[in-house]
């Protein structure tokens, strides 16, 4: 009698990427994300930016990956409070540290987060997010050039990073500041209707760097364990 044969094998993730888990999102960009980016997550106030942050976050750490979450708005208590809402114990995982720090001097920041990468050996950071810097540099020419020497540093260091960017209510663009999408590798734009339902927000991916993704809108809702995606 022959015995039926059993497959053990996982799904292989291709080198080139790193895979945020979040349930559907990776299908959408072929496996995840391409390793060493920068991807900026924009949307309207609610649309989940902070959550799916955290998530991708999380999702590295619990699989051994270092990360790094960057608040420039959030207390790290209220932070750490909203994301045990999922289950997810930022206070008590070793591979997480969350720090709060202020745009007021990008410069410096820039250094300390370069500090702390090598220190640590991050492999996942999060800025969530960058729309305060209109308050401390008024002049746009000034927070364009700001925004542009953060994610050059970024991408120097070869971490896989999520910038988020709050776009105003009503407008049609891509980022706060009109430069962000230029520079970054990824577009990922959540939109939040506000009308109820389950899936009353929706995920698009505008620019993905090497890779073939889909140009559709997908609707998501963000459940007791996080965002998940219906793809």
């Amino acid at each position: 009698m022959r015995r039926k044969k059993t497959s053990t094998s996982k799904k292989r993730i291709p080198k080139d990427r790193v895979p945020t888990y979040i349930p559907g999102l990776d299908k959408i960009i072929k496996g995840g994300f391409p390793k060493g980016s920068v991807i900026l997550v924009s949307g309207n106030c609610g649309s989940g930016k902070t959550i799916l942050s955290g998530q991708y976050i999380w999702n590295g750490a619990i699989r051994g990956e270092k990360g790094l979450y960057i608040s420039t708005e959030e207390r790290v208590e209220d932070l750490i409070r909203d994301f045990s809402e999922f289950g997810w114990d930022f206070s008590k995982n070793r591979k997480i540290k969350v720090t709060f720090m202020t745009p007021l001097d990008i410069e410096k920041e820039i250094a300390s987060i370069e500090a702390i990468i090598e220190k640590e050996k991050i492999q996942r950071l999060v800025i969530d997010s960058i729309s305060l810097l209109g308050l401390y540099y008024k002049d746009e020419y000034e927070i364009r050039k700001k925004i542009y020497q953060l994610i050059n540093s970024l991408k120097r260091k070869g971490v896989t990073a999520i910038l988020t960017s709050e776009i105003v209510e009503g407008s049609n663009a891509l980022s706060r500041y009109g430069v962000e999408e230029f520079v970054v590798d990824g577009v990922i734009i959540l939109k939040y209707s506000g009308l109820g339902g389950e899936y009353d927000r929706s995920l698009e991916v505008r620019k993905m760097r090497r890779t073939a993704h889909p140009r559709d809108e997908f609707p998501f809702k963000i459940g007791n364990k996080g965002i998940v995606v219906k793809s």
